[in-house]
């Protein structure tokens, strides 16, 4: 019997039993396999990871608001870790080691869905955690230009990515969000725009109404709603598209592969087949 869990608080929104259970049947991962959803408490967080360990679970995936304070009761931390500044995938065992497979959910859904070609310029949306997986993700993909766009130029987040500003990586205003995107291939929503209770766009739609999005590839890391007034604006445009679904599956199968220490193979039926699952389980929680 094999398990692995979501914690953060709270986890009731998500869908992530879903996907790691289809995940592992197209993976053939044989036997009984279960993800389950733990809310976890601040003042918890330490001794449940020493339980999940006792009880073997085989790994763990950490949401909001654990991925920072989780780094500090790990053995081990991935490389990767270390430049995007949170864990969301832990390995457990005889060592309890933490990665982030955001990037992966990116880079993954890119390459399944976007243009082949080489991406000279991207631009990316927001600041946060989200936005650093986009930064790596892009440089995984050669991206040789990535624009990142801030709302707030004093915030811890801005400040911090000023830190990493290089010849490749630059920081911009919304005021600029035009011009950035009219010379860009790539977009990427890393903020929380569009999302229930969110604002709906982190700028104004009319900035880009002169703008030819034809040929330009979106993806939104919001995954509920899955249009979000971001996608569906730059889709009525011409712009491939891709959800936050995508990305979701794309980390997953990164983080099952972690936690079972193989390459999960899925083709792209099998993703699709679970692609609709997660968008039908959407509507109940």
């Amino acid at each position: 019997m094999k398990y692995s869990a979501l914690i953060g608080n709270p986890t009731d929104h998500s869908v992530s039993y879903v996907l790691y259970r289809e995940l592992a049947k197209a993976a053939g991962i044989h036997g009984f396999y279960q993800h389950i959803r733990v809310n976890i408490e601040p003042d918890e967080l330490e001794q449940s990871l020493h339980a999940f360990n006792t009880l073997h679970f085989a790994g763990l995936n950490v949401t909001l608001p654990y991925k920072l304070d989780i780094m500090s009761y790990l053995d081990k931390l991935d490389p990767v870790v270390n430049e995007l500044g949170a864990v969301n995938t832990i390995r457990l065992g005889d060592a309890t080691i933490g990665y982030n497979t955001d990037w992966l959910g990116i880079t993954g859904s890119i390459k399944q869905f976007g243009d082949k070609s080489q991406y000279s310029s991207a631009v990316i949306f927001g600041t946060g955690g989200a936005a650093r997986a986009a930064i790596y993700a892009c440089k995984q993909l050669g991206v040789k230009k990535i624009q990142v766009v801030y709302r707030l130029e004093a915030s811890e987040n801005t400040r911090k990515l000023q830190e990493l500003s290089s010849n490749n990586i630059s920081l911009h205003s919304y005021s600029e969000v035009k011009s950035l995107i009219e010379n860009s291939q790539l977009v990427i929503n890393a903020t929380s725009a569009g999302m229930v209770g969110k604002d709906s766009t982190p700028f104004s739609l009319a900035m880009l109404d002169d703008v030819a999005l034809e040929g330009k590839v979106f993806l939104d890391a919001v995954f509920n709603p899955l249009k979000t007034p971001l996608l569906t604006y730059f889709e009525s445009k011409g712009a491939t598209v891709i959800d936050g679904l995508w990305m979701m599956i794309y980390q997953g199968v990164g983080a099952l592969g972690i936690w079972f220490d193989q390459k999960i193979s899925a083709d792209i039926s099998d993703l699709t087949r679970i692609h609709d699952l997660l968008e039908k389980e959407l509507h109940h929680v």
